[in-house]
């Protein structure tokens, strides 16, 4: 070895020594630091609480997590893994979900739970001087589950899937027939650049906090973020408030150990010595230990996560939109030229309720018609975590069955049927939504209603295109009477959408 090689090796262990002897004394500074008897009942309540609220609670997790198929893993897998909610200790069905208003009450039991199980630790623990130790690995903790959740959270507009672009039918349905949330939803996915915006404005919280040195920015970023989409969600009622607010109250935990220092430096003046405690690993092991976790978790989470997202969106896996090819070129709003039931030719009038008063076409297979008859409203929007409760019975509040567009998938079905529930969901009036199955052979539409209140009415209608803004529907209903429809394209212009791009005159 040469003499510049061992002078080398030489100061990198020096180097190495100082780097320990700091990391030590600040362990050392910072486990002599005594604490007040307030501050240490105050954290082992604090410590309790955000504890229960880091990890997943309740037993349909694990079964989901340890039920995983590897070579089947999609996009949903790792949102139901980052995406958990807090406890449910109380589960108050309303109209606006489980995670409505009342819902607010299990983050107060919640912290019920950490005040006895803070007292009978004040009780137990009589010799501690201070838990900088605790502090350190409770926020480690919070720090990482906050920011997998906000990344997830991120994913979901960042490759908008979560608020789409308006659908047809939804362009020729009355506001005053839409959810709220449907209403919020439907408006915010009017404008791409505005749904990837709201995306990384949950992505960069959440990178920042996988790096201590910005955790701090990352949290406070975070919490503004959750607390403006809590506030929201109460406003158009989108099912996510507690969940919201959950988050923001771990950001707002994370941030708390910095902001006195940072209130006494930037309103007060005072120059500021920071502590903190940082853990010492002098096991080889021990540092790779640390290393490699972080390395596989973080990898997981955010470029693998995203590039099933990115998948999901660029190869027809949109949770929110079918992908079976509609009609080639049949999309758009179609006047009901004419109709006949049972041979009779049967004159437009609002107050019928089996003559289509007008009809939709997407650009999946997608069907709708308004008529003058109203059906049990699908209060599923998207792909919603609102319906949790696994109460089958319910059928009048918040149904349960989910979409299984991801399970349908993994089972090489066609996961359709599973994503009708964006189309559907929310949506009052008088609107009929089918999926068709397209035999291109003999021109015909196998339809099936996609309201899963109303999944029996199918039909079965032959169809001709004389010209390419006509379609002539010919077949049966699903009150197995005999229709006749001719449907002429009228080439709407939606304000909505044109006004976004330029000034127009209608």
């Amino acid at each position: 070895m040469s003499t510049i090689d061992i002078n080398s090796e030489l100061t990198q262990k020096s180097l190495d020594s100082k780097q320990t002897e700091s990391v030590s004394k600040a362990d050392s500074s910072s486990n002599s630091r005594i604490w007040t008897n307030t501050q240490k009942i105050s954290f082992r309540v604090a410590f309790i609480y955000f504890l229960l609220l880091c990890l997943p609670t309740y037993t349909a997790f694990y079964k989901h997590l340890f039920g995983l198929e590897f070579s089947k893993i999609t996009y949903h897998d790792f949102q139901s893994i980052v995406a958990f909610w807090p406890p449910q200790f109380i589960l108050i069905e309303s109209e606006e979900g489980v995670f409505g208003l009342f819902n607010y009450i299990n983050l107060f039991l919640v912290f019920v739970v950490a005040l006895v199980g803070g007292g009978i630790w004040t009780l137990l623990d009589k010799k501690a001087i201070n838990y900088s130790k605790l502090y350190y690995w409770i926020r480690v903790l919070a720090r990482y589950r906050l920011a997998y959740g906000m990344v997830g959270w991120g994913l979901k507009k960042a490759f908008p899937m979560q608020m789409v672009y308006p659908t047809v039918g939804m362009l020729n349905t009355s506001f005053v027939d839409m959810a709220e949330k449907k209403l919020y939803w439907s408006h915010v996915g009017v404008s791409f650049e505005y749904t990837v915006f709201l995306g990384f404005a949950e992505i960069i919280p959440g990178l920042l906090l996988l790096n201590r040195k910005t955790s701090v920015l990352g949290a406070a970023l975070a919490a503004v973020v959750t607390f403006n989409i809590c506030i929201a969600n109460h406003a158009y009622d989108a099912g996510v408030a507690v969940p919201a607010a959950y988050f923001a109250l771990i950001g707002t935990f994370i941030a708390w150990y910095d902001l006195p220092k940072i209130w006494n430096l930037v309103v007060n003046e005072i120059d500021i010595q920071p502590y903190r405690y940082y853990p010492t690993f002098t096991e080889k092991w021990e540092r790779n230990l640390r290393t490699g976790t972080k390395l596989v978790f973080n990898t997981l989470f955010v470029p693998v996560a995203a590039g099933l997202w990115a998948y999901g969106f660029f190869n027809g896996n949109n949770y929110n939109i079918p992908s079976t090819p509609g009609l080639k070129d049949s999309k758009g709003y179609y006047d009901v030229t004419s109709y006949k039931l049972n041979n009779k030719l049967i004159p437009y009038t609002p107050s019928d309720s089996l003559r289509w008063q007008d009809a939709t076409l997407e650009a999946w297979s997608s069907l709708s018609y308004r008529t003058n008859r109203g059906a049990i409203v699908d209060r599923m929007i998207g792909y919603s975590p609102l319906r949790v409760k696994g109460d089958k019975k319910n059928t009048k509040l918040n149904q349960v069955n989910t979409q299984d567009s991801d399970k349908l998938a993994k089972q090489k079905r066609n996961r359709d049927l599973g994503v009708t529930r964006w189309e559907v969901g929310g949506m009052a009036g008088e609107r009929r939504y089918f999926f068709y199955k397209t035999d291109t052979v003999n021109h015909v539409l196998n339809l099936q209603n996609k309201n899963k209140n109303h999944e029996d009415e199918k039909q079965v209608l032959h169809y001709s295109r004389p010209t390419p803004d006509r379609i002539i529907l010919k077949g049966t209903n699903e009150f197995k009477d005999s229709i006749e429809v001719v449907l002429d394209r009228n080439h709407k212009k939606y304000p909505l959408l044109e006004g976004r791009r330029k000034a127009i005159s209608f």
